[in-house]
């Protein structure tokens, strides 16, 4: 403001999750007449139903708030329409593609619980991890895991997997249950459920090697589920909304 930048727009990109509190605040907060009010933007520009219904909840001001297309998420009107191979009979032999976290701990703790999984689990498979890009991980940090480092992108690793396992935090797990795939996330017992996908049905959470086992028994007798991404996202190519916002803004 100081700049003389006019009217700011903010906008959470990725997935806004209920236990977050980067994005909420005591209500009175927001109030501008109050003394010492909360630093905020005229607008915050939302992607979707999922966000715009978690901050009206969270008492932020109706009239702050403007529904735009999830621009990181725009991919997935791509992925409804790719005829999802799936061809392996159910049980049988599984694709398990597994994201990890941005913390190395966490991408450490789901990895381990993988390992201590690995003679229990009811079924056979391949493992191919798709780190973050600011975790790397090095297979022989876990000698008894077999698994292929990839970097492909989310889309065609996505249309290829069976499971998709993911660490407790990352928004990826959103586009794999919008995919219609079965979903096993690590959670830790001992802190808030800070997953996009808390209070999802579908979606197993595990916090132990046993547990882990039984999801994946479950998710490998689990057909591709037919999901809309509408469900979470606003998504239009053309980006109506956003040109309205931005036309508006412009004035």
């Amino acid at each position: 403001r100081g700049a003389g930048h006019g009217r700011l727009v903010g906008c959470p990109h990725s997935t806004v999750r209920f236990w977050d509190l980067r994005y909420f605040f005591d209500p009175r907060s927001y109030d501008r007449s109050r003394a010492f009010p909360l630093p905020r933007p005229d607008q915050v520009a939302l992607n979707g139903a999922v966000a715009m219904r978690e901050y009206l909840v969270g008492g932020y001001p109706q009239d702050s708030l403007y529904e735009v297309e999830a621009l990181r998420y725009l991919d997935l009107l791509r992925w409804s329409s790719v005829q999802w191979h799936n061809a392996k009979p159910l049980g049988q032999s599984r694709d398990i593609l597994i994201f990890t976290d941005y913390l190395e701990a966490n991408t450490r703790g789901q990895l381990r619980l993988l390992e201590e999984a690995l003679p229990s689990l009811p079924i056979q498979g391949r493992f191919f991890v798709k780190p973050h890009p600011a975790c790397p991980v090095r297979p022989d940090d876990y000698p008894r895991l077999p698994m292929t480092v990839t970097m492909d992108s989310v889309g065609k690793l996505l249309s290829e997997c069976d499971i998709a396992y993911t660490s407790e935090m990352t928004s990826v797990a959103v586009e794999a249950y919008c995919a219609g795939i079965p979903v096993v996330s690590v959670r830790d017992p001992n802190t808030f459920n800070l997953s996009p996908l808390r209070g999802r049905s579908g979606v197993h959470f595990v916090s132990t090697p046993a547990e882990l086992s039984k999801a994946f028994g479950i998710a490998a007798n689990t057909s591709r589920q037919e999901r809309a991404a509408r469900e979470f996202f606003s998504l239009d190519a053309d980006l109506p909304k956003w040109k309205l916002l931005l036309a508006d803004v412009s004035r």
